[in-house]
C-alpha cells in the first residue's frame, strides 16, 4: 500500500506540509489507492493563532512557566 504523510496543525487542522507519496510495488496499477497518514504538529497556524508577538511565547531560561496572575481560589490573598 502506498502512503502519503500529511502534516496538519493540531488545533485548526490547517495544512502544515504534504509529503511526497511513498510508493509500494503496486504503485500505478489500476484501482490502487494511496493511503493518507495524518500527523498533528504544532498548535495552530498563523491565521488561527492569537495576534500576540512571538516574544510573548518565550519561556524563561529556568523552564518555569510564568504565573498567570489569577489565584486558585483556595487561599485569600495577602494584603500589604
Amino acid at each position: 500500500m502506498c502512503y502519503q504523510v500529511i502534516e496538519r496543525y493540531s488545533v485548526c487542522r490547517c495544512l502544515y506540509y504534504k509529503h511526497a507519496v511513498d510508493p509500494c510495488a503496486a504503485h500505478g496499477q489500476r484501482g490502487h489507492m494511496v493511503q493518507e497518514k495524518m500527523v498533528l504538529v504544532g498548535y495552530a497556524c498563523a491565521s488561527h493563532s492569537s495576534h500576540r508577538s512571538e516574544a510573548a511565547y518565550d519561556l524563561p531560561s529556568t523552564g518555569v512557566l510564568p504565573d498567570s496572575g489569577y489565584a486558585s481560589g483556595g487561599y485569600p490573598s495577602a494584603q500589604r
